[in-house]
């Protein structure tokens, strides 16, 4: 039962950084150029450096093996989400702009925005370690695979050109890398250097669920609830696709902490990258923010389910 109010509290905490930024974007104490501000600093500069303090550990052949477990699992089970998103996508007979923003939340929950923070203050210990490689996996296929999704059910006929090599070369992504560089060859961070790493990348869990708020600041409230679609997809970011990965995984890995992080990952709701990829790429923005809304309203009543799995 103890562990269950924990689960809850923490969850709790999250809403209730989610509630502020929804608040303060209703009220309009933050503006749409200061959140647009916001979008960049935590891709650009938070969550690099929140990757580079993970990996700032001392290395051992086994964490390293453990993280690539993480990483290639991660990458497979996004692949799996395409082929559940394909397939429900073309059994409900969804529109073509619609198809896109369907398949890509099915493929992507938000574990860098909501996974990262919820998993850190749950599990602790190397989870944030194990989250660097799930984060980094999650980043190579929705800046490959998930671009060329959106950018192709788009309904512009003149349509963006991708950028793939300017995509992998994305800051999350570089930063990463020369993460795993430094924990490989044992190479500390001065400490006022890292120190600082530590402070920006700590920010991470406010400022991510406050900037996931605001995104669902941005929607009417009735437009929302009444997207009969979005509770559809709900069941199946929130449920189906933890829950098979859950079932199949079990088979194969056998570290609780390792698999926790995984089917926690996969539990959280659609990301707000849906957005932001597909305003980039003219897919449907407002069908993708409906999305966000409802399955981050929803996870607070399944996640709690898949952490009892762990505990």
């Amino acid at each position: 039962m103890g562990a269950v109010l924990t689960v809850l509290d923490k969850l709790m905490i999250m809403f209730m950084l989610l509630v502020t930024g929804y608040v303060c974007r209703k009220k309009q104490v933050l503006s749409n150029e200061f959140m647009d501000g916001i979008s960049g600093f935590l891709t650009k500069i938070v969550i690099p450096c929140f990757m580079i303090d993970a990996l700032q550990i001392d290395f051992t052949a086994q964490l390293f093996h453990d993280g690539m477990v993480v990483f290639v699992t991660c990458i497979i089970m996004h692949l799996m989400g395409f082929v559940v998103g394909l397939l429900s996508a073309k059994a409900f007979s969804l529109s073509k702009s619609a198809k896109g923003i369907w398949i890509f939340s099915c493929m992507f929950a938000n574990i860098g925005f909501m996974g990262v923070p919820v998993i850190a203050l749950i599990f602790g210990g190397n989870s944030v370690f194990y989250c660097a490689f799930a984060s980094f996996a999650f980043n190579i296929t929705a800046y490959t695979l998930g671009v060329v999704i959106l950018n192709g059910c788009s309904e512009k006929e003149d349509k963006k050109a991708i950028d793939f090599a300017g995509l992998l070369k994305a800051p999350v992504n570089s930063m990463t890398i020369l993460g795993l560089i430094l924990f490989v060859f044992r190479i500390k961070l001065p400490s006022f250097i890292g120190d600082s790493m530590e402070m920006v990348g700590s920010m991470l869990s406010p400022l991510a669920m406050m900037y996931v708020g605001t995104v669902l600041g941005k929607l009417s409230f009735k437009e929302a609830i009444t997207e009969k679609w979005a509770y559809v997809l709900s069941v199946f970011r929130l449920v189906v696709m933890p829950l098979l990965a859950y079932l199949i995984l079990k088979h194969f890995i056998h570290d609780t902490l390792i698999l926790g992080v995984i089917i926690i990952g996969l539990s959280t709701p659609v990301g707000a990258l849906c957005a932001i990829i597909a305003a980039e790429y003219d897919a449907d923005v407002e069908l993708a923010s409906k999305y966000i809304f409802t399955t981050t309203v929803l996870c607070i009543f399944t996640m709690p389910m898949f952490f009892l799995l762990f505990l």
